[in-house]
């Protein structure tokens, strides 16, 4: 299975999340099993402007990778110029490029950029040009079904036309963010009407919704968001489902291995509790007690606080 020029070996990838795909979740969910992990969304300008706190983002461990960069924008010329300064400045970090439109948070639709551009498939492709011209690495894009209308498939196919090497669905509107089902009907269009590997998104929270996604849509590639948040645990179930092997439970073992490794992660990588805090409550969830431990993740000012609430919990 290849993306462009890159060959990927499995076929489960982390979503790019705002606020959660930082360096210690990405190689978390790589140690775990993932087949590829994407940054959170990054602006151009940021990049072009040289933002300290953007050059933090851009920070990616040996361990974790291959990994995109999801970039976000309105202008082809920023893609290019950001393109551009992270294959000079941060060449080896980075193996693909992302174009998010699929972003639908307020903040965005002011900004005209994520799902905003879903309403402008010219542009989509303009943008998805500029980027294969500033690289030769593998260039893909991350749709929704449309703002408010469907627009995905002529959106898909000027990115195609523009080169891109994937098309990742999340099937939904932005004007639905995450509420209502995934329409897995739409992915299997999807596929049915490019030529490029398709990586089908939305409600793939345990083996069975994998599998599901998998059958119903003839995805190429199955990409995992909130499923995984507090749950990097799932791309090993994943793998044991792709190899026919037998799919371990998750234990209370299990959730303490995966908390531990999390807390390793963000002080080796110099984190602050805010970049820890929102795994650590998806983490809390399916067992007694969990809801009060979600409680105090939230509560928690240190990561040393949040670590000990954690400890309390998991080692007695």
């Amino acid at each position: 299975m290849k993306i462009g020029n890159l060959k990927i070996d499995k076929d489960a990838f982390l979503a790019p999340m705002a606020d959660y795909t930082n360096i210690a979740f990405r190689t978390l969910a790589k140690e775990y099993g993932s087949a590829l992990g994407y940054t959170e969304l990054i602006s151009c300008k940021s990049i072009i402007h040289k933002n300290s706190k953007t050059k933090k983002m851009l920070e990616v461990s040996a361990e974790e990778k291959p990994v995109f960069l999801q970039l976000f924008g309105n202008d082809p010329l920023d893609f290019a110029s950001a393109i551009k300064i992270v294959e000079k400045d941060f060449k080896n970090n980075f193996v693909g490029y992302d174009l998010n439109c699929g972003c639908s948070v307020p903040k965005a639709i002011r900004g005209k950029y994520g799902c905003y551009i879903m309403d402008f498939p010219k542009l989509v492709g303009n943008i998805v040009r500029a980027m294969k011209k500033a690289t030769t690495k593998p260039v893909t894009v991350k749709l929704r079904l449309g703002l408010a209308e469907e627009t995905y498939l002529a959106v898909a196919l000027e990115a195609q036309d523009a080169g891109a090497d994937a098309i990742c669905l999340h099937a939904r509107l932005g004007k639905q963010g995450f509420g209502g089902k995934a329409d897995l009907a739409a992915i299997k269009k999807l596929k049915e009407n490019v030529k490029v590997p398709v990586i089908g998104n939305g409600d793939v929270t345990s083996v069975e919704s994998y599998k599901k996604m998998k059958k119903e849509t003839n995805c190429d590639f199955v990409m995992v968001g909130r499923g995984a948040i507090g749950n990097a645990f799932i791309f090993k179930q994943i793998q044991k489902e792709e190899k026919k092997q037998k799919v371990p439970e998750r234990t209370e073992k299990e959730f303490l291995n995966e908390g531990t490794r999390f807390i390793e992660l963000a002080k080796e990588f110099s984190l602050g509790v805010n970049d820890c805090r929102g795994y650590f409550i998806g983490l809390a969830n399916g067992f007694v007690g969990a809801k009060t431990l979600r409680g105090k993740f939230g509560m928690s000012k240190t990561i040393k606080e949040l670590e000990k609430h954690f400890n309390d919990f998991f080692s007695n």
